[in-house]
């Protein structure tokens, strides 16, 4: 028994064999699937047309990354996980910043510059300060609260 999954591994592993396989837009396209029928089976009791809607929508979905995992043309698949990766990315990045953000409003002051809009951190409690933006080097002064 052990040798027949052994060989029925091997065959997989040949059959991939210049195929793309698995990456981060095939885990994210799962999710939505799972999530797809999850909400299709909640509409099912209040609507047929919702729940068929979503049933195709997410089958759809299915199908593509089912697609994507058999696809030879590799280069394609590389440039569609790469663009998902920069929309998540972009997402993370601001869900970071906020975090830190809320982490250092205690000792920091955040503020946006006029010019460029780039925000800018500041340390809290020392009165009005000359801020020179590092990115537009535009001048303005800011109040960061009283000196302690």
């Amino acid at each position: 028994m052990k040798k027949f999954f052994m060989d029925l591994a091997y065959k997989f592993q040949r059959f991939m064999t210049g195929r793309y396989g698995v990456d981060q837009l095939w885990r994210a396209l799962l999710l939505f699937y799972l999530l797809g029928i999850i909400i299709a089976n909640v509409f099912y009791r209040f609507s047929k047309i919702a729940y068929g809607a979503f049933f195709v929508l997410s089958l759809a979905i299915l199908i593509f990354a089912i697609f994507r995992i058999f696809s030879k043309n590799i280069e394609a698949r590389r440039n569609e996980n790469a663009t998902w990766l920069k929309f998540t990315g972009n997402i993370k990045q601001k869900f970071f910043f906020e975090k830190n953000k809320f982490k250092q409003r205690k000792t920091h002051k955040f503020v946006k510059c006029s010019a460029c809009k780039k925000t800018l951190r500041l340390p809290k409690h020392k009165g009005k300060i000359n801020v020179t933006c590092p990115h537009c080097k535009n001048q303005f002064i800011v109040n960061t609260g009283k000196k302690q």
